[in-house]
């Protein structure tokens, strides 16, 4: 893989990574209640649509299998986001497997 290929590739994963915390954080800050006029509503939203275009140049710039984790990662921050989780799980805890695969399946694309 060309040097510049390559940097574009690492800025992607770190943009990705970097929404994905923002993401997180509005996961874990999420109030019990709130509407479409919330500052966290609006927060959030603009931090969920930069992560859903970062997890589409993922699919482009990467294979199959780095897409598929980073998508599965994405699908469940975006249901933790805006459905919230039951009663005793942790927000760390729901997403640390698909986080991970994420990161095993990009560093093994990245050698």
């Amino acid at each position: 893989m060309s040097e510049a290929r390559r940097g574009e590739r690492l800025a992607l994963l770190e943009r990705f990574i970097e929404v994905g915390a923002e993401a997180e954080r509005s996961a874990f800050s999420r109030p019990s209640e709130w509407g479409d006029t919330d500052a966290w509503f609006r927060t959030t939203q603009d931090v969920m649509n930069r992560l859903w275009v970062a997890e589409r140049l993922i699919r482009i710039q990467f294979p199959l299998p780095v897409h598929d984790a980073a998508r599965a990662y994405f699908l469940d921050l975006n249901r933790m986001v805006w459905e919230g989780l039951p009663d005793g799980e942790s927000v760390r805890d729901y997403l640390e497997d698909n986080r991970l695969a994420f990161l095993d399946a990009a560093r093994a694309v990245m050698g």
